[in-house]
């Protein structure tokens, strides 16, 4: 070898050297950074005229899976659903199982504050002159209202943060799809010119993931080391330009509100998105929520009507001196009634002031029956200007009570179809209340009845008592025992109001605990994905420090040779001197 070649030979060395000592120190400086791989120096021989000259740095690059890289991607999308659904619904689930009350007892549940109201209405029925214990029961349902109210609400406070996610997600994919658009100019460019483009694309990897947490995607990179980005559905979203989601929120959500789309160039992909974060949170806003939204109105409706049912069959002790429907009506609404309606004007001691008995079928229109009504002496009747029908005593002493002898409307008696004694007002969760009298005013609990024989009584005679108890006692078995409608996760069935409340409870348990179960499978996928990515391509920095310690041996041998080369020239141009 001549020294010129040995000299060649020497200086490719310690320039190859260099850079493989850089990349390994980049490669410890950068251990810790999310998303980064193993770079590499790849090396070659040079040769000249047969024989070898030296070594030359052709590239740095990181050579990983693409297998493996999209198996990370799939399992990110996967993990970002089961991710979302979990945490919803475990807050859910302690929303569920730790319902707060106003009474004495913190921490009390749904099914433990309607156990409580049956055994208040079985003690109330054995002591139904009891102002204290008709107290109780009222503020009992007024807790179960506002329990009810606050878990509407808390549900559809849910729905909105999971609305208002849905756009924060948008606007992070967004971000991510600019990134990857960026990136796949400055790689394509790089690549034209010969330049290492590892650090780019593991900087778009990274971007890449951001996306597919979002929502489930499909991607390849061309010879020219684009990336083009699909979602599943084939919408494009990076080709050669960006194509960002699109996604308004809503103002205020409540059971009614209805959502905008989510759009790539104006094309509504909301439910083609399979998986990812948009994926649970769109299930959860529309499926999911609303579902258990319907649970809880099907109880509260039902639990209004069974027991509005039941209070329309009676009255206060005194009779209240004035009734008002929570029905709206108006004169000209058609009125198909049957049988006896018995009206009575009492006194505070519950002695018939005036009792008059009516003749349903003798009505057509509603407006008939408030004239018969109004033309009963003591009393009167009119339709207010919001649709309210009103019976009025005359003397405010005085007290009506209404008894159906064999009436009907539908299926249902006259007070109950007008509302007249109604206890619970709303139409469902989120409105569900005790009527406002009540609550001012416990001695307006129905826990008597009027005299609903079929012999019309005298004038004078006692008409209204607590029939010992049985008042009471139909409001309590109407707690015991309901039908309920098919909702949400849970099919129709019969049984009490408590078990019921215990069951959609139950539902938002196994809902959480399946999310749950979910989640850590998701999470066990990707982890175990990512580790086996990290053994593989990523940096091990025991590893590189022993590499560049046996590449600073080579450098120093690299630097011995040319410096005896070095001394070689000196001598030979000292003895041609």
């Amino acid at each position: 070898m001549s020294l010129n070649a040995a000299l060649v030979s020497a200086t490719s060395s310690l320039r190859a050297l260099q850079v493989q000592m850089a990349v390994a120190a980049a490669n410890i400086s950068n251990a810790d950074t999310a998303g980064y791989t193993r770079k590499a120096a790849d090396q070659t021989s040079t040769v000249s005229g047969g024989l070898c000259t030296g070594v030359a740095i052709t590239g740095i690059t990181s050579s990983v899976s693409m297998y493996l890289v999209r198996s990370i991607v799939e399992a990110t999308s996967a993990n970002g659903q089961a991710s979302v659904a979990d945490e919803f619904l475990a807050r859910l689930a302690d929303l569920m199982g730790t319902l707060s009350s106003d009474s004495d007892t913190a921490g009390d549940t749904l099914a433990t504050a309607l156990s409580e109201l049956e055994s208040a209405l079985d003690e109330l029925a054995t002591t139904p002159e009891s102002e204290t214990l008709a107290n109780q029961v009222v503020q009992i349902l007024d807790r179960i209202g506002g329990d009810l109210r606050d878990l509407s609400n808390a549900v559809q406070a849910l729905r909105a943060e999971a609305d208002g996610k849905i756009a924060t997600t948008v606007s992070d994919a967004n971000d991510a799809l600019a990134t990857i658009g960026k990136l796949n100019e400055t790689i394509v460019r790089a690549k034209a010119l010969g330049q290492s483009t590892a650090d780019l694309e593991d900087q778009r990897a990274n971007a890449l993931l951001t996306v597919a947490s979002a929502l489930d995607v499909s991607y390849y990179v061309d010879s020219t080391g684009r990336m083009t980005v699909y979602t599943k559905s084939g919408q494009a979203l990076v080709n050669s330009s960006v194509h960002p989601l699109a996604y308004e929120p809503a103002g205020a959500v409540d059971a009614s509100t209805v959502f905008g789309a989510i759009t790539v160039n104006g094309t509504d992909i909301t439910n083609d998105i399979g998986s990812g974060a948009l994926a649970a949170l769109v299930e959860l806003r529309d499926i999911t929520l609303p579902a258990v939204q319907d649970e809880l109105d099907m109880l509260a409706t039902t639990l209004a009507d069974s027991l509005n049912a039941a209070a329309n069959a009676g009255t206060s002790i005194p009779p209240p001196s004035s009734l008002t429907a929570t029905r709206v009506s108006s004169s000209g609404d058609a009125f198909s009634g049957s049988g006896t309606l018995r009206v009575a004007v009492t006194d505070t001691d519950g002695a018939a002031v005036t009792v008059v008995d009516l003749d349903l079928s003798s009505y057509a229109t509603v407006g008939d029956l408030v004239s018969a009504l109004d033309a009963i002496g003591g009393m009167s009747a009119s339709i207010d200007a919001e649709g309210h029908l009103a019976l009025v005593a005359d003397d405010a002493a005085n007290g009506i009570a209404l008894a159906d002898v064999s009436s009907s409307v539908g299926c249902e008696g006259v007070s109950a179809w007008f509302g007249f004694n109604d206890i619970l007002v709303g139409d469902g969760a989120g409105s569900l209340a005790v009527r406002g009298s009540l609550v001012g005013d416990a001695n307006l609990f129905p826990v008597g009845r009027l005299d609903s024989s079929a012999a019309t009584p005298s004038l004078g005679a006692t008409v209204v008592s607590t029939a010992a108890g049985a008042q009471a006692s139909a409001l309590a078995d109407a707690l015991r025992g309901a039908g309920f409608a098919s909702a949400g996760g849970l099919g129709a069935r019969d049984g009490s109001f408590a078990d019921y409340a215990a069951a959609i409870v139950g539902d938002v348990a196994v809902r959480a605990s399946s999310a749950d179960s979910v989640a850590s499978g998701a999470q066990t996928t990707l982890a175990a994905l990512t580790d086996s990515f990290a053994s593989q391509y990523g940096v091990n920095v025991d590893e590189e420090t022993a590499r560049i310690a046996a590449l600073e041996n080579a450098y120093a041998a690299s630097s011995q040779v040319l410096s005896a080369v070095d001394e070689m020239f000196h001598a030979l141009l000292d003895a041609v001197k």
